[in-house]
């Protein structure tokens, strides 16, 4: 009865407002060491109110029991970001009195849990059964007591539930103070009507294009003095922010060649191993990295390499590999072949109970298996029966009306009706009869018609992955020392240009400010933890620190600047040479059209140019893509500009523009309610969508938020 799988494919927001999905993995034991080594029981505060390391953890094993593949760091601050947002929104509700109903908690499993979207917990129309879910809270507590029936998938499932239920509360008033904000802003009929009418509002221009690559270097550059001027001029718009600049150099941590070669024979001596062996389950399960997959796959649902394998070795006892890719080393044996009907046509009977999903009566397990092999054993004695069978006993109703109970074609590749039934086997006959199980009942089948008999093929796959000794790593980490030794009184220059000699990763000059959690091209789990080094009080430019990753890479850090408040040039040339540069172009395109051509339209200016004329392109505020790129701008003056007058030049994202409009037209005749209703629901999930993360935005910034994480 587990629905540890269901619940894990699927993913919700569980606040919808902050945009934080919910997923999860198993907990790092040195992590929850780390924690109770420094005996608090706090890891930060929102306004004076605690988060709690439970409440910390808890979060975070929730995440990670559903994001498996996603770093941990990555995981530990999106526990951190729902549990902040999570403290704010509370507080604001609170001070309005905000309370939840026991119809609340129930409204809000309905609707905002991760059960919500499960189907096994749904009615017909595809709304939540909460009698359902309720059946199987009750089932799932009975297994969790038993000592003897209890799994870890059971033990899972209770505590995601755990989590769900203590948490839902919260979200119940978060959601209700929000609902609150939002009741107010609503977009009118009047502006969907507009928005409806402006989409389909269209202009029609010519235009020619001029790429910024093609326009003379000495109208496209900026000299120092330039910004300089106009930095001493508008000084009072520019402040610089608390800036780190951190270089680094990144020792990627690989296996020597003494640990392949040593691997290189352990996996011969593997390979006889498990090629004399016939316990490929048990081979596979202490020696691979994946468990053993019972499954026989048809050819193309195969992985390639395994495809152009069984090509020519497809007899069962083949081996493949190992082969070694990315310090990964694969070995498969072919320890499975059989023949199988592709495509099958069946039908069946179908006797539900209380207990199966889509139940349509009160009978019990026990009744229903009674019953349903009772039917099969009458019409095991007289197949001519099933017809009639179908229409009387079946409780898929529609399907035994309208199709006899005929569950159409189906395939071995896409076989979607599991059971110990295998309908697919080409031992089968036209007119065989079969009994199975299924989370929708007990199935009296028929198979009614199969073709296209196709091979199917069961691999025992090892994958192993090659890691460096710790001979390797002490090595490693010795050379590593030894570098910054020689190199720890040069200059930043020479420090990274010796560490590229040696072909080292680097990063040069990446700026940093304390509020942020990841570096640009670093992307580790260390990245905070760095950045919270660089702006310790007693840091000062030139310092160097090593770090070391959870996969044995090492990190040289070395704090090359410090940029205090003030004025930023470098910030301010970055931002201010596009602006400086199209000044510069639009006194140079002006001055050639002004002195150059006697006509300004756009023949002569495509003339002068070499360019061609684009001609009758269509153009409105919902489909600015012109060459490629998005260019409001031009939208603008598609729009204001007198027809069949050319433009000025518009300096665009792209490049420089000249148009010319012909005609302004709009597709919109009448007053379709469907359209301006949707397009209502339209802005009003844009509006609220923006609404709530300025508001989660402002929240956090008028809040007082400490984080002790760093001290763990």
């Amino acid at each position: 009865m587990s629905f540890l799988e269901k619940i894990r494919k699927n993913t919700w927001f569980i606040f919808l407002f902050i945009g934080i999905s919910l997923i999860f993995f198993i907990l790092d034991p040195n992590f929850l060491l780390k924690f109770f080594y420094k005996n608090s029981n706090v890891i930060g505060k929102v306004n004076g109110e605690n988060i709690s390391v439970k409440e910390y953890l808890d979060c975070f094993q929730f995440l990670k029991r559903f994001r498996e593949e996603e770093p941990d760091f990555y995981l530990k601050n999106d526990a951190w970001k729902l549990l902040v947002n999570e403290k704010v929104l509370n507080q604001q509700a609170v001070k309005l009195g905000i309370q939840n109903t026991k119809k609340d908690f129930w409204n809000a499993i309905k609707k905002q849990s991760i059960y919500s979207k499960i189907i096994d917990f749904q009615d017909k129309k595809g709304k939540m059964d909460i009698k359902k879910f309720q059946l199987y809270l009750k089932n799932l507590e009975k297994l969790s007591r038993n000592v003897t029936s209890i799994t870890p998938q059971i033990e899972e499932e209770k505590n995601i539930w755990d989590y769900e239920k203590n948490n839902i509360k919260k979200r119940i008033i978060a959601r209700k103070y929000v609902e609150m904000l939002m009741y107010g802003f609503n977009t009118s009929s009047i502006e969907a009507e507009l928005n409806y009418k402006n989409k389909n509002f269209f202009s029609i221009i010519d235009y020619i294009f001029i790429p910024y690559s093609e326009i003379e270097k000495k109208y496209n550059s900026i000299s120092n003095n330039d910004i300089c001027n106009y930095i001493k001029k508008n000084k009072f718009l520019y402040k610089k922010e608390d800036l780190r600049s951190l270089s680094f150099v990144i020792f990627r941590s690989h296996p020597s060649l003494f640990d392949e070669k040593n691997m290189d024979y352990k996996m011969k001596k593997l390979f006889y191993k498990f090629k004399d062996s016939n316990h490929h389950s048990i081979i596979v399960s202490n020696q691979s990295e994946k468990p053993f997959d019972s499954n026989f796959y048809l050819k193309k649902n195969l992985p390639p390499i395994f495809q152009n394998f069984v090509k020519n070795n497809n007899s069962i006892g083949s081996m493949f590999g190992p082969v070694k890719e990315n310090n990964i080393y694969i070995m498969a044996k072919l320890t499975g072949k059989k023949m199988i009907h592709n495509s099958v046509l069946s039908s069946h009977i179908l006797i539900s109970h209380k207990e199966a999903i889509r139940y349509y009566n009160s009978r019990t397990k026990k009744e229903a298996e009674k019953i349903a092999k009772k039917i099969y054993n009458t019409i095991k004695k007289n197949p001519n029966r099933f017809n009639y069978l179908v229409e009387k006993k079946s409780d898929d109703f529609m399907n035994a009306k309208i199709n006899k109970g005929s569950l159409g074609w189906m395939k071995y590749g896409e076989q979607n009706f599991p059971g110990k039934f295998d309908i697919f086997s080409s031992e089968n006959k036209i007119g065989m009869i079969g009994i199975t199980e299924t989370k929708f009942g007990y199935h009296i089948i028929k198979i009614d018609n199969k073709k296209d008999i196709k091979p199917v093929y069961q691999f025992a796959i090892i994958i192993k992955t090659l890691f460096p000794s710790k001979k390797t790593e002490k090595m490693f980490h010795k050379n590593i020392v030894k570098f910054v030794e020689k190199n720890k009184n040069s200059n930043l220059n020479t420090f990274i240009n010796n560490a590229r000699k040696k072909r080292y990763e680097t990063i040069f000059l990446e700026e940093v400010k304390n509020n942020q959690w990841n570096i640009n091209g670093l992307n580790t789990e260390l990245d905070k933890k760095i950045i919270n080094w660089s702006y310790e009080k007693n840091r000062k430019k030139g310092d160097i620190k090593i770090f070391s990753t959870a996969n044995k890479d090492y990190i040289i850090v070395i704090l090359s600047k410090i940029q205090k408040k003030g004025i930023s040039i470098e910030k301010i040339k970055n931002n201010l040479t596009p602006y400086l540069i199209n000044n510069k172009l639009k006194i140079y395109f002006n001055k050639i059209i002004k002195n150059e051509l006697i006509h300004k339209n756009l023949e002569n200016i495509a003339l002068h140019f070499s360019k061609k004329i684009n001609k009758f392109y269509k153009i409105n505020f919902y489909n600015s893509i012109i060459n490629n790129c998005k260019e409001p701008k031009i939208v603008g003056y598609a729009f204001s500009s007198k027809l069949y007058e050319t433009s000025n030049p518009i300096l665009g994202n792209s490049g420089v523009f000249f148009i010319r409009p012909l005609k302004r037209f709009s597709t919109y005749t009448y007053k379709n309610p469907s359209s301006i209703s949707y397009e209502r629901e339209l802005l009003n999930s844009f509006l609220s969508k923006n609404i709530l993360e300025k508001l989660g935005d402002v929240l956090i910034e008028k809040s007082k938020i400490k984080d002790y994480r760093k001290n763990y």
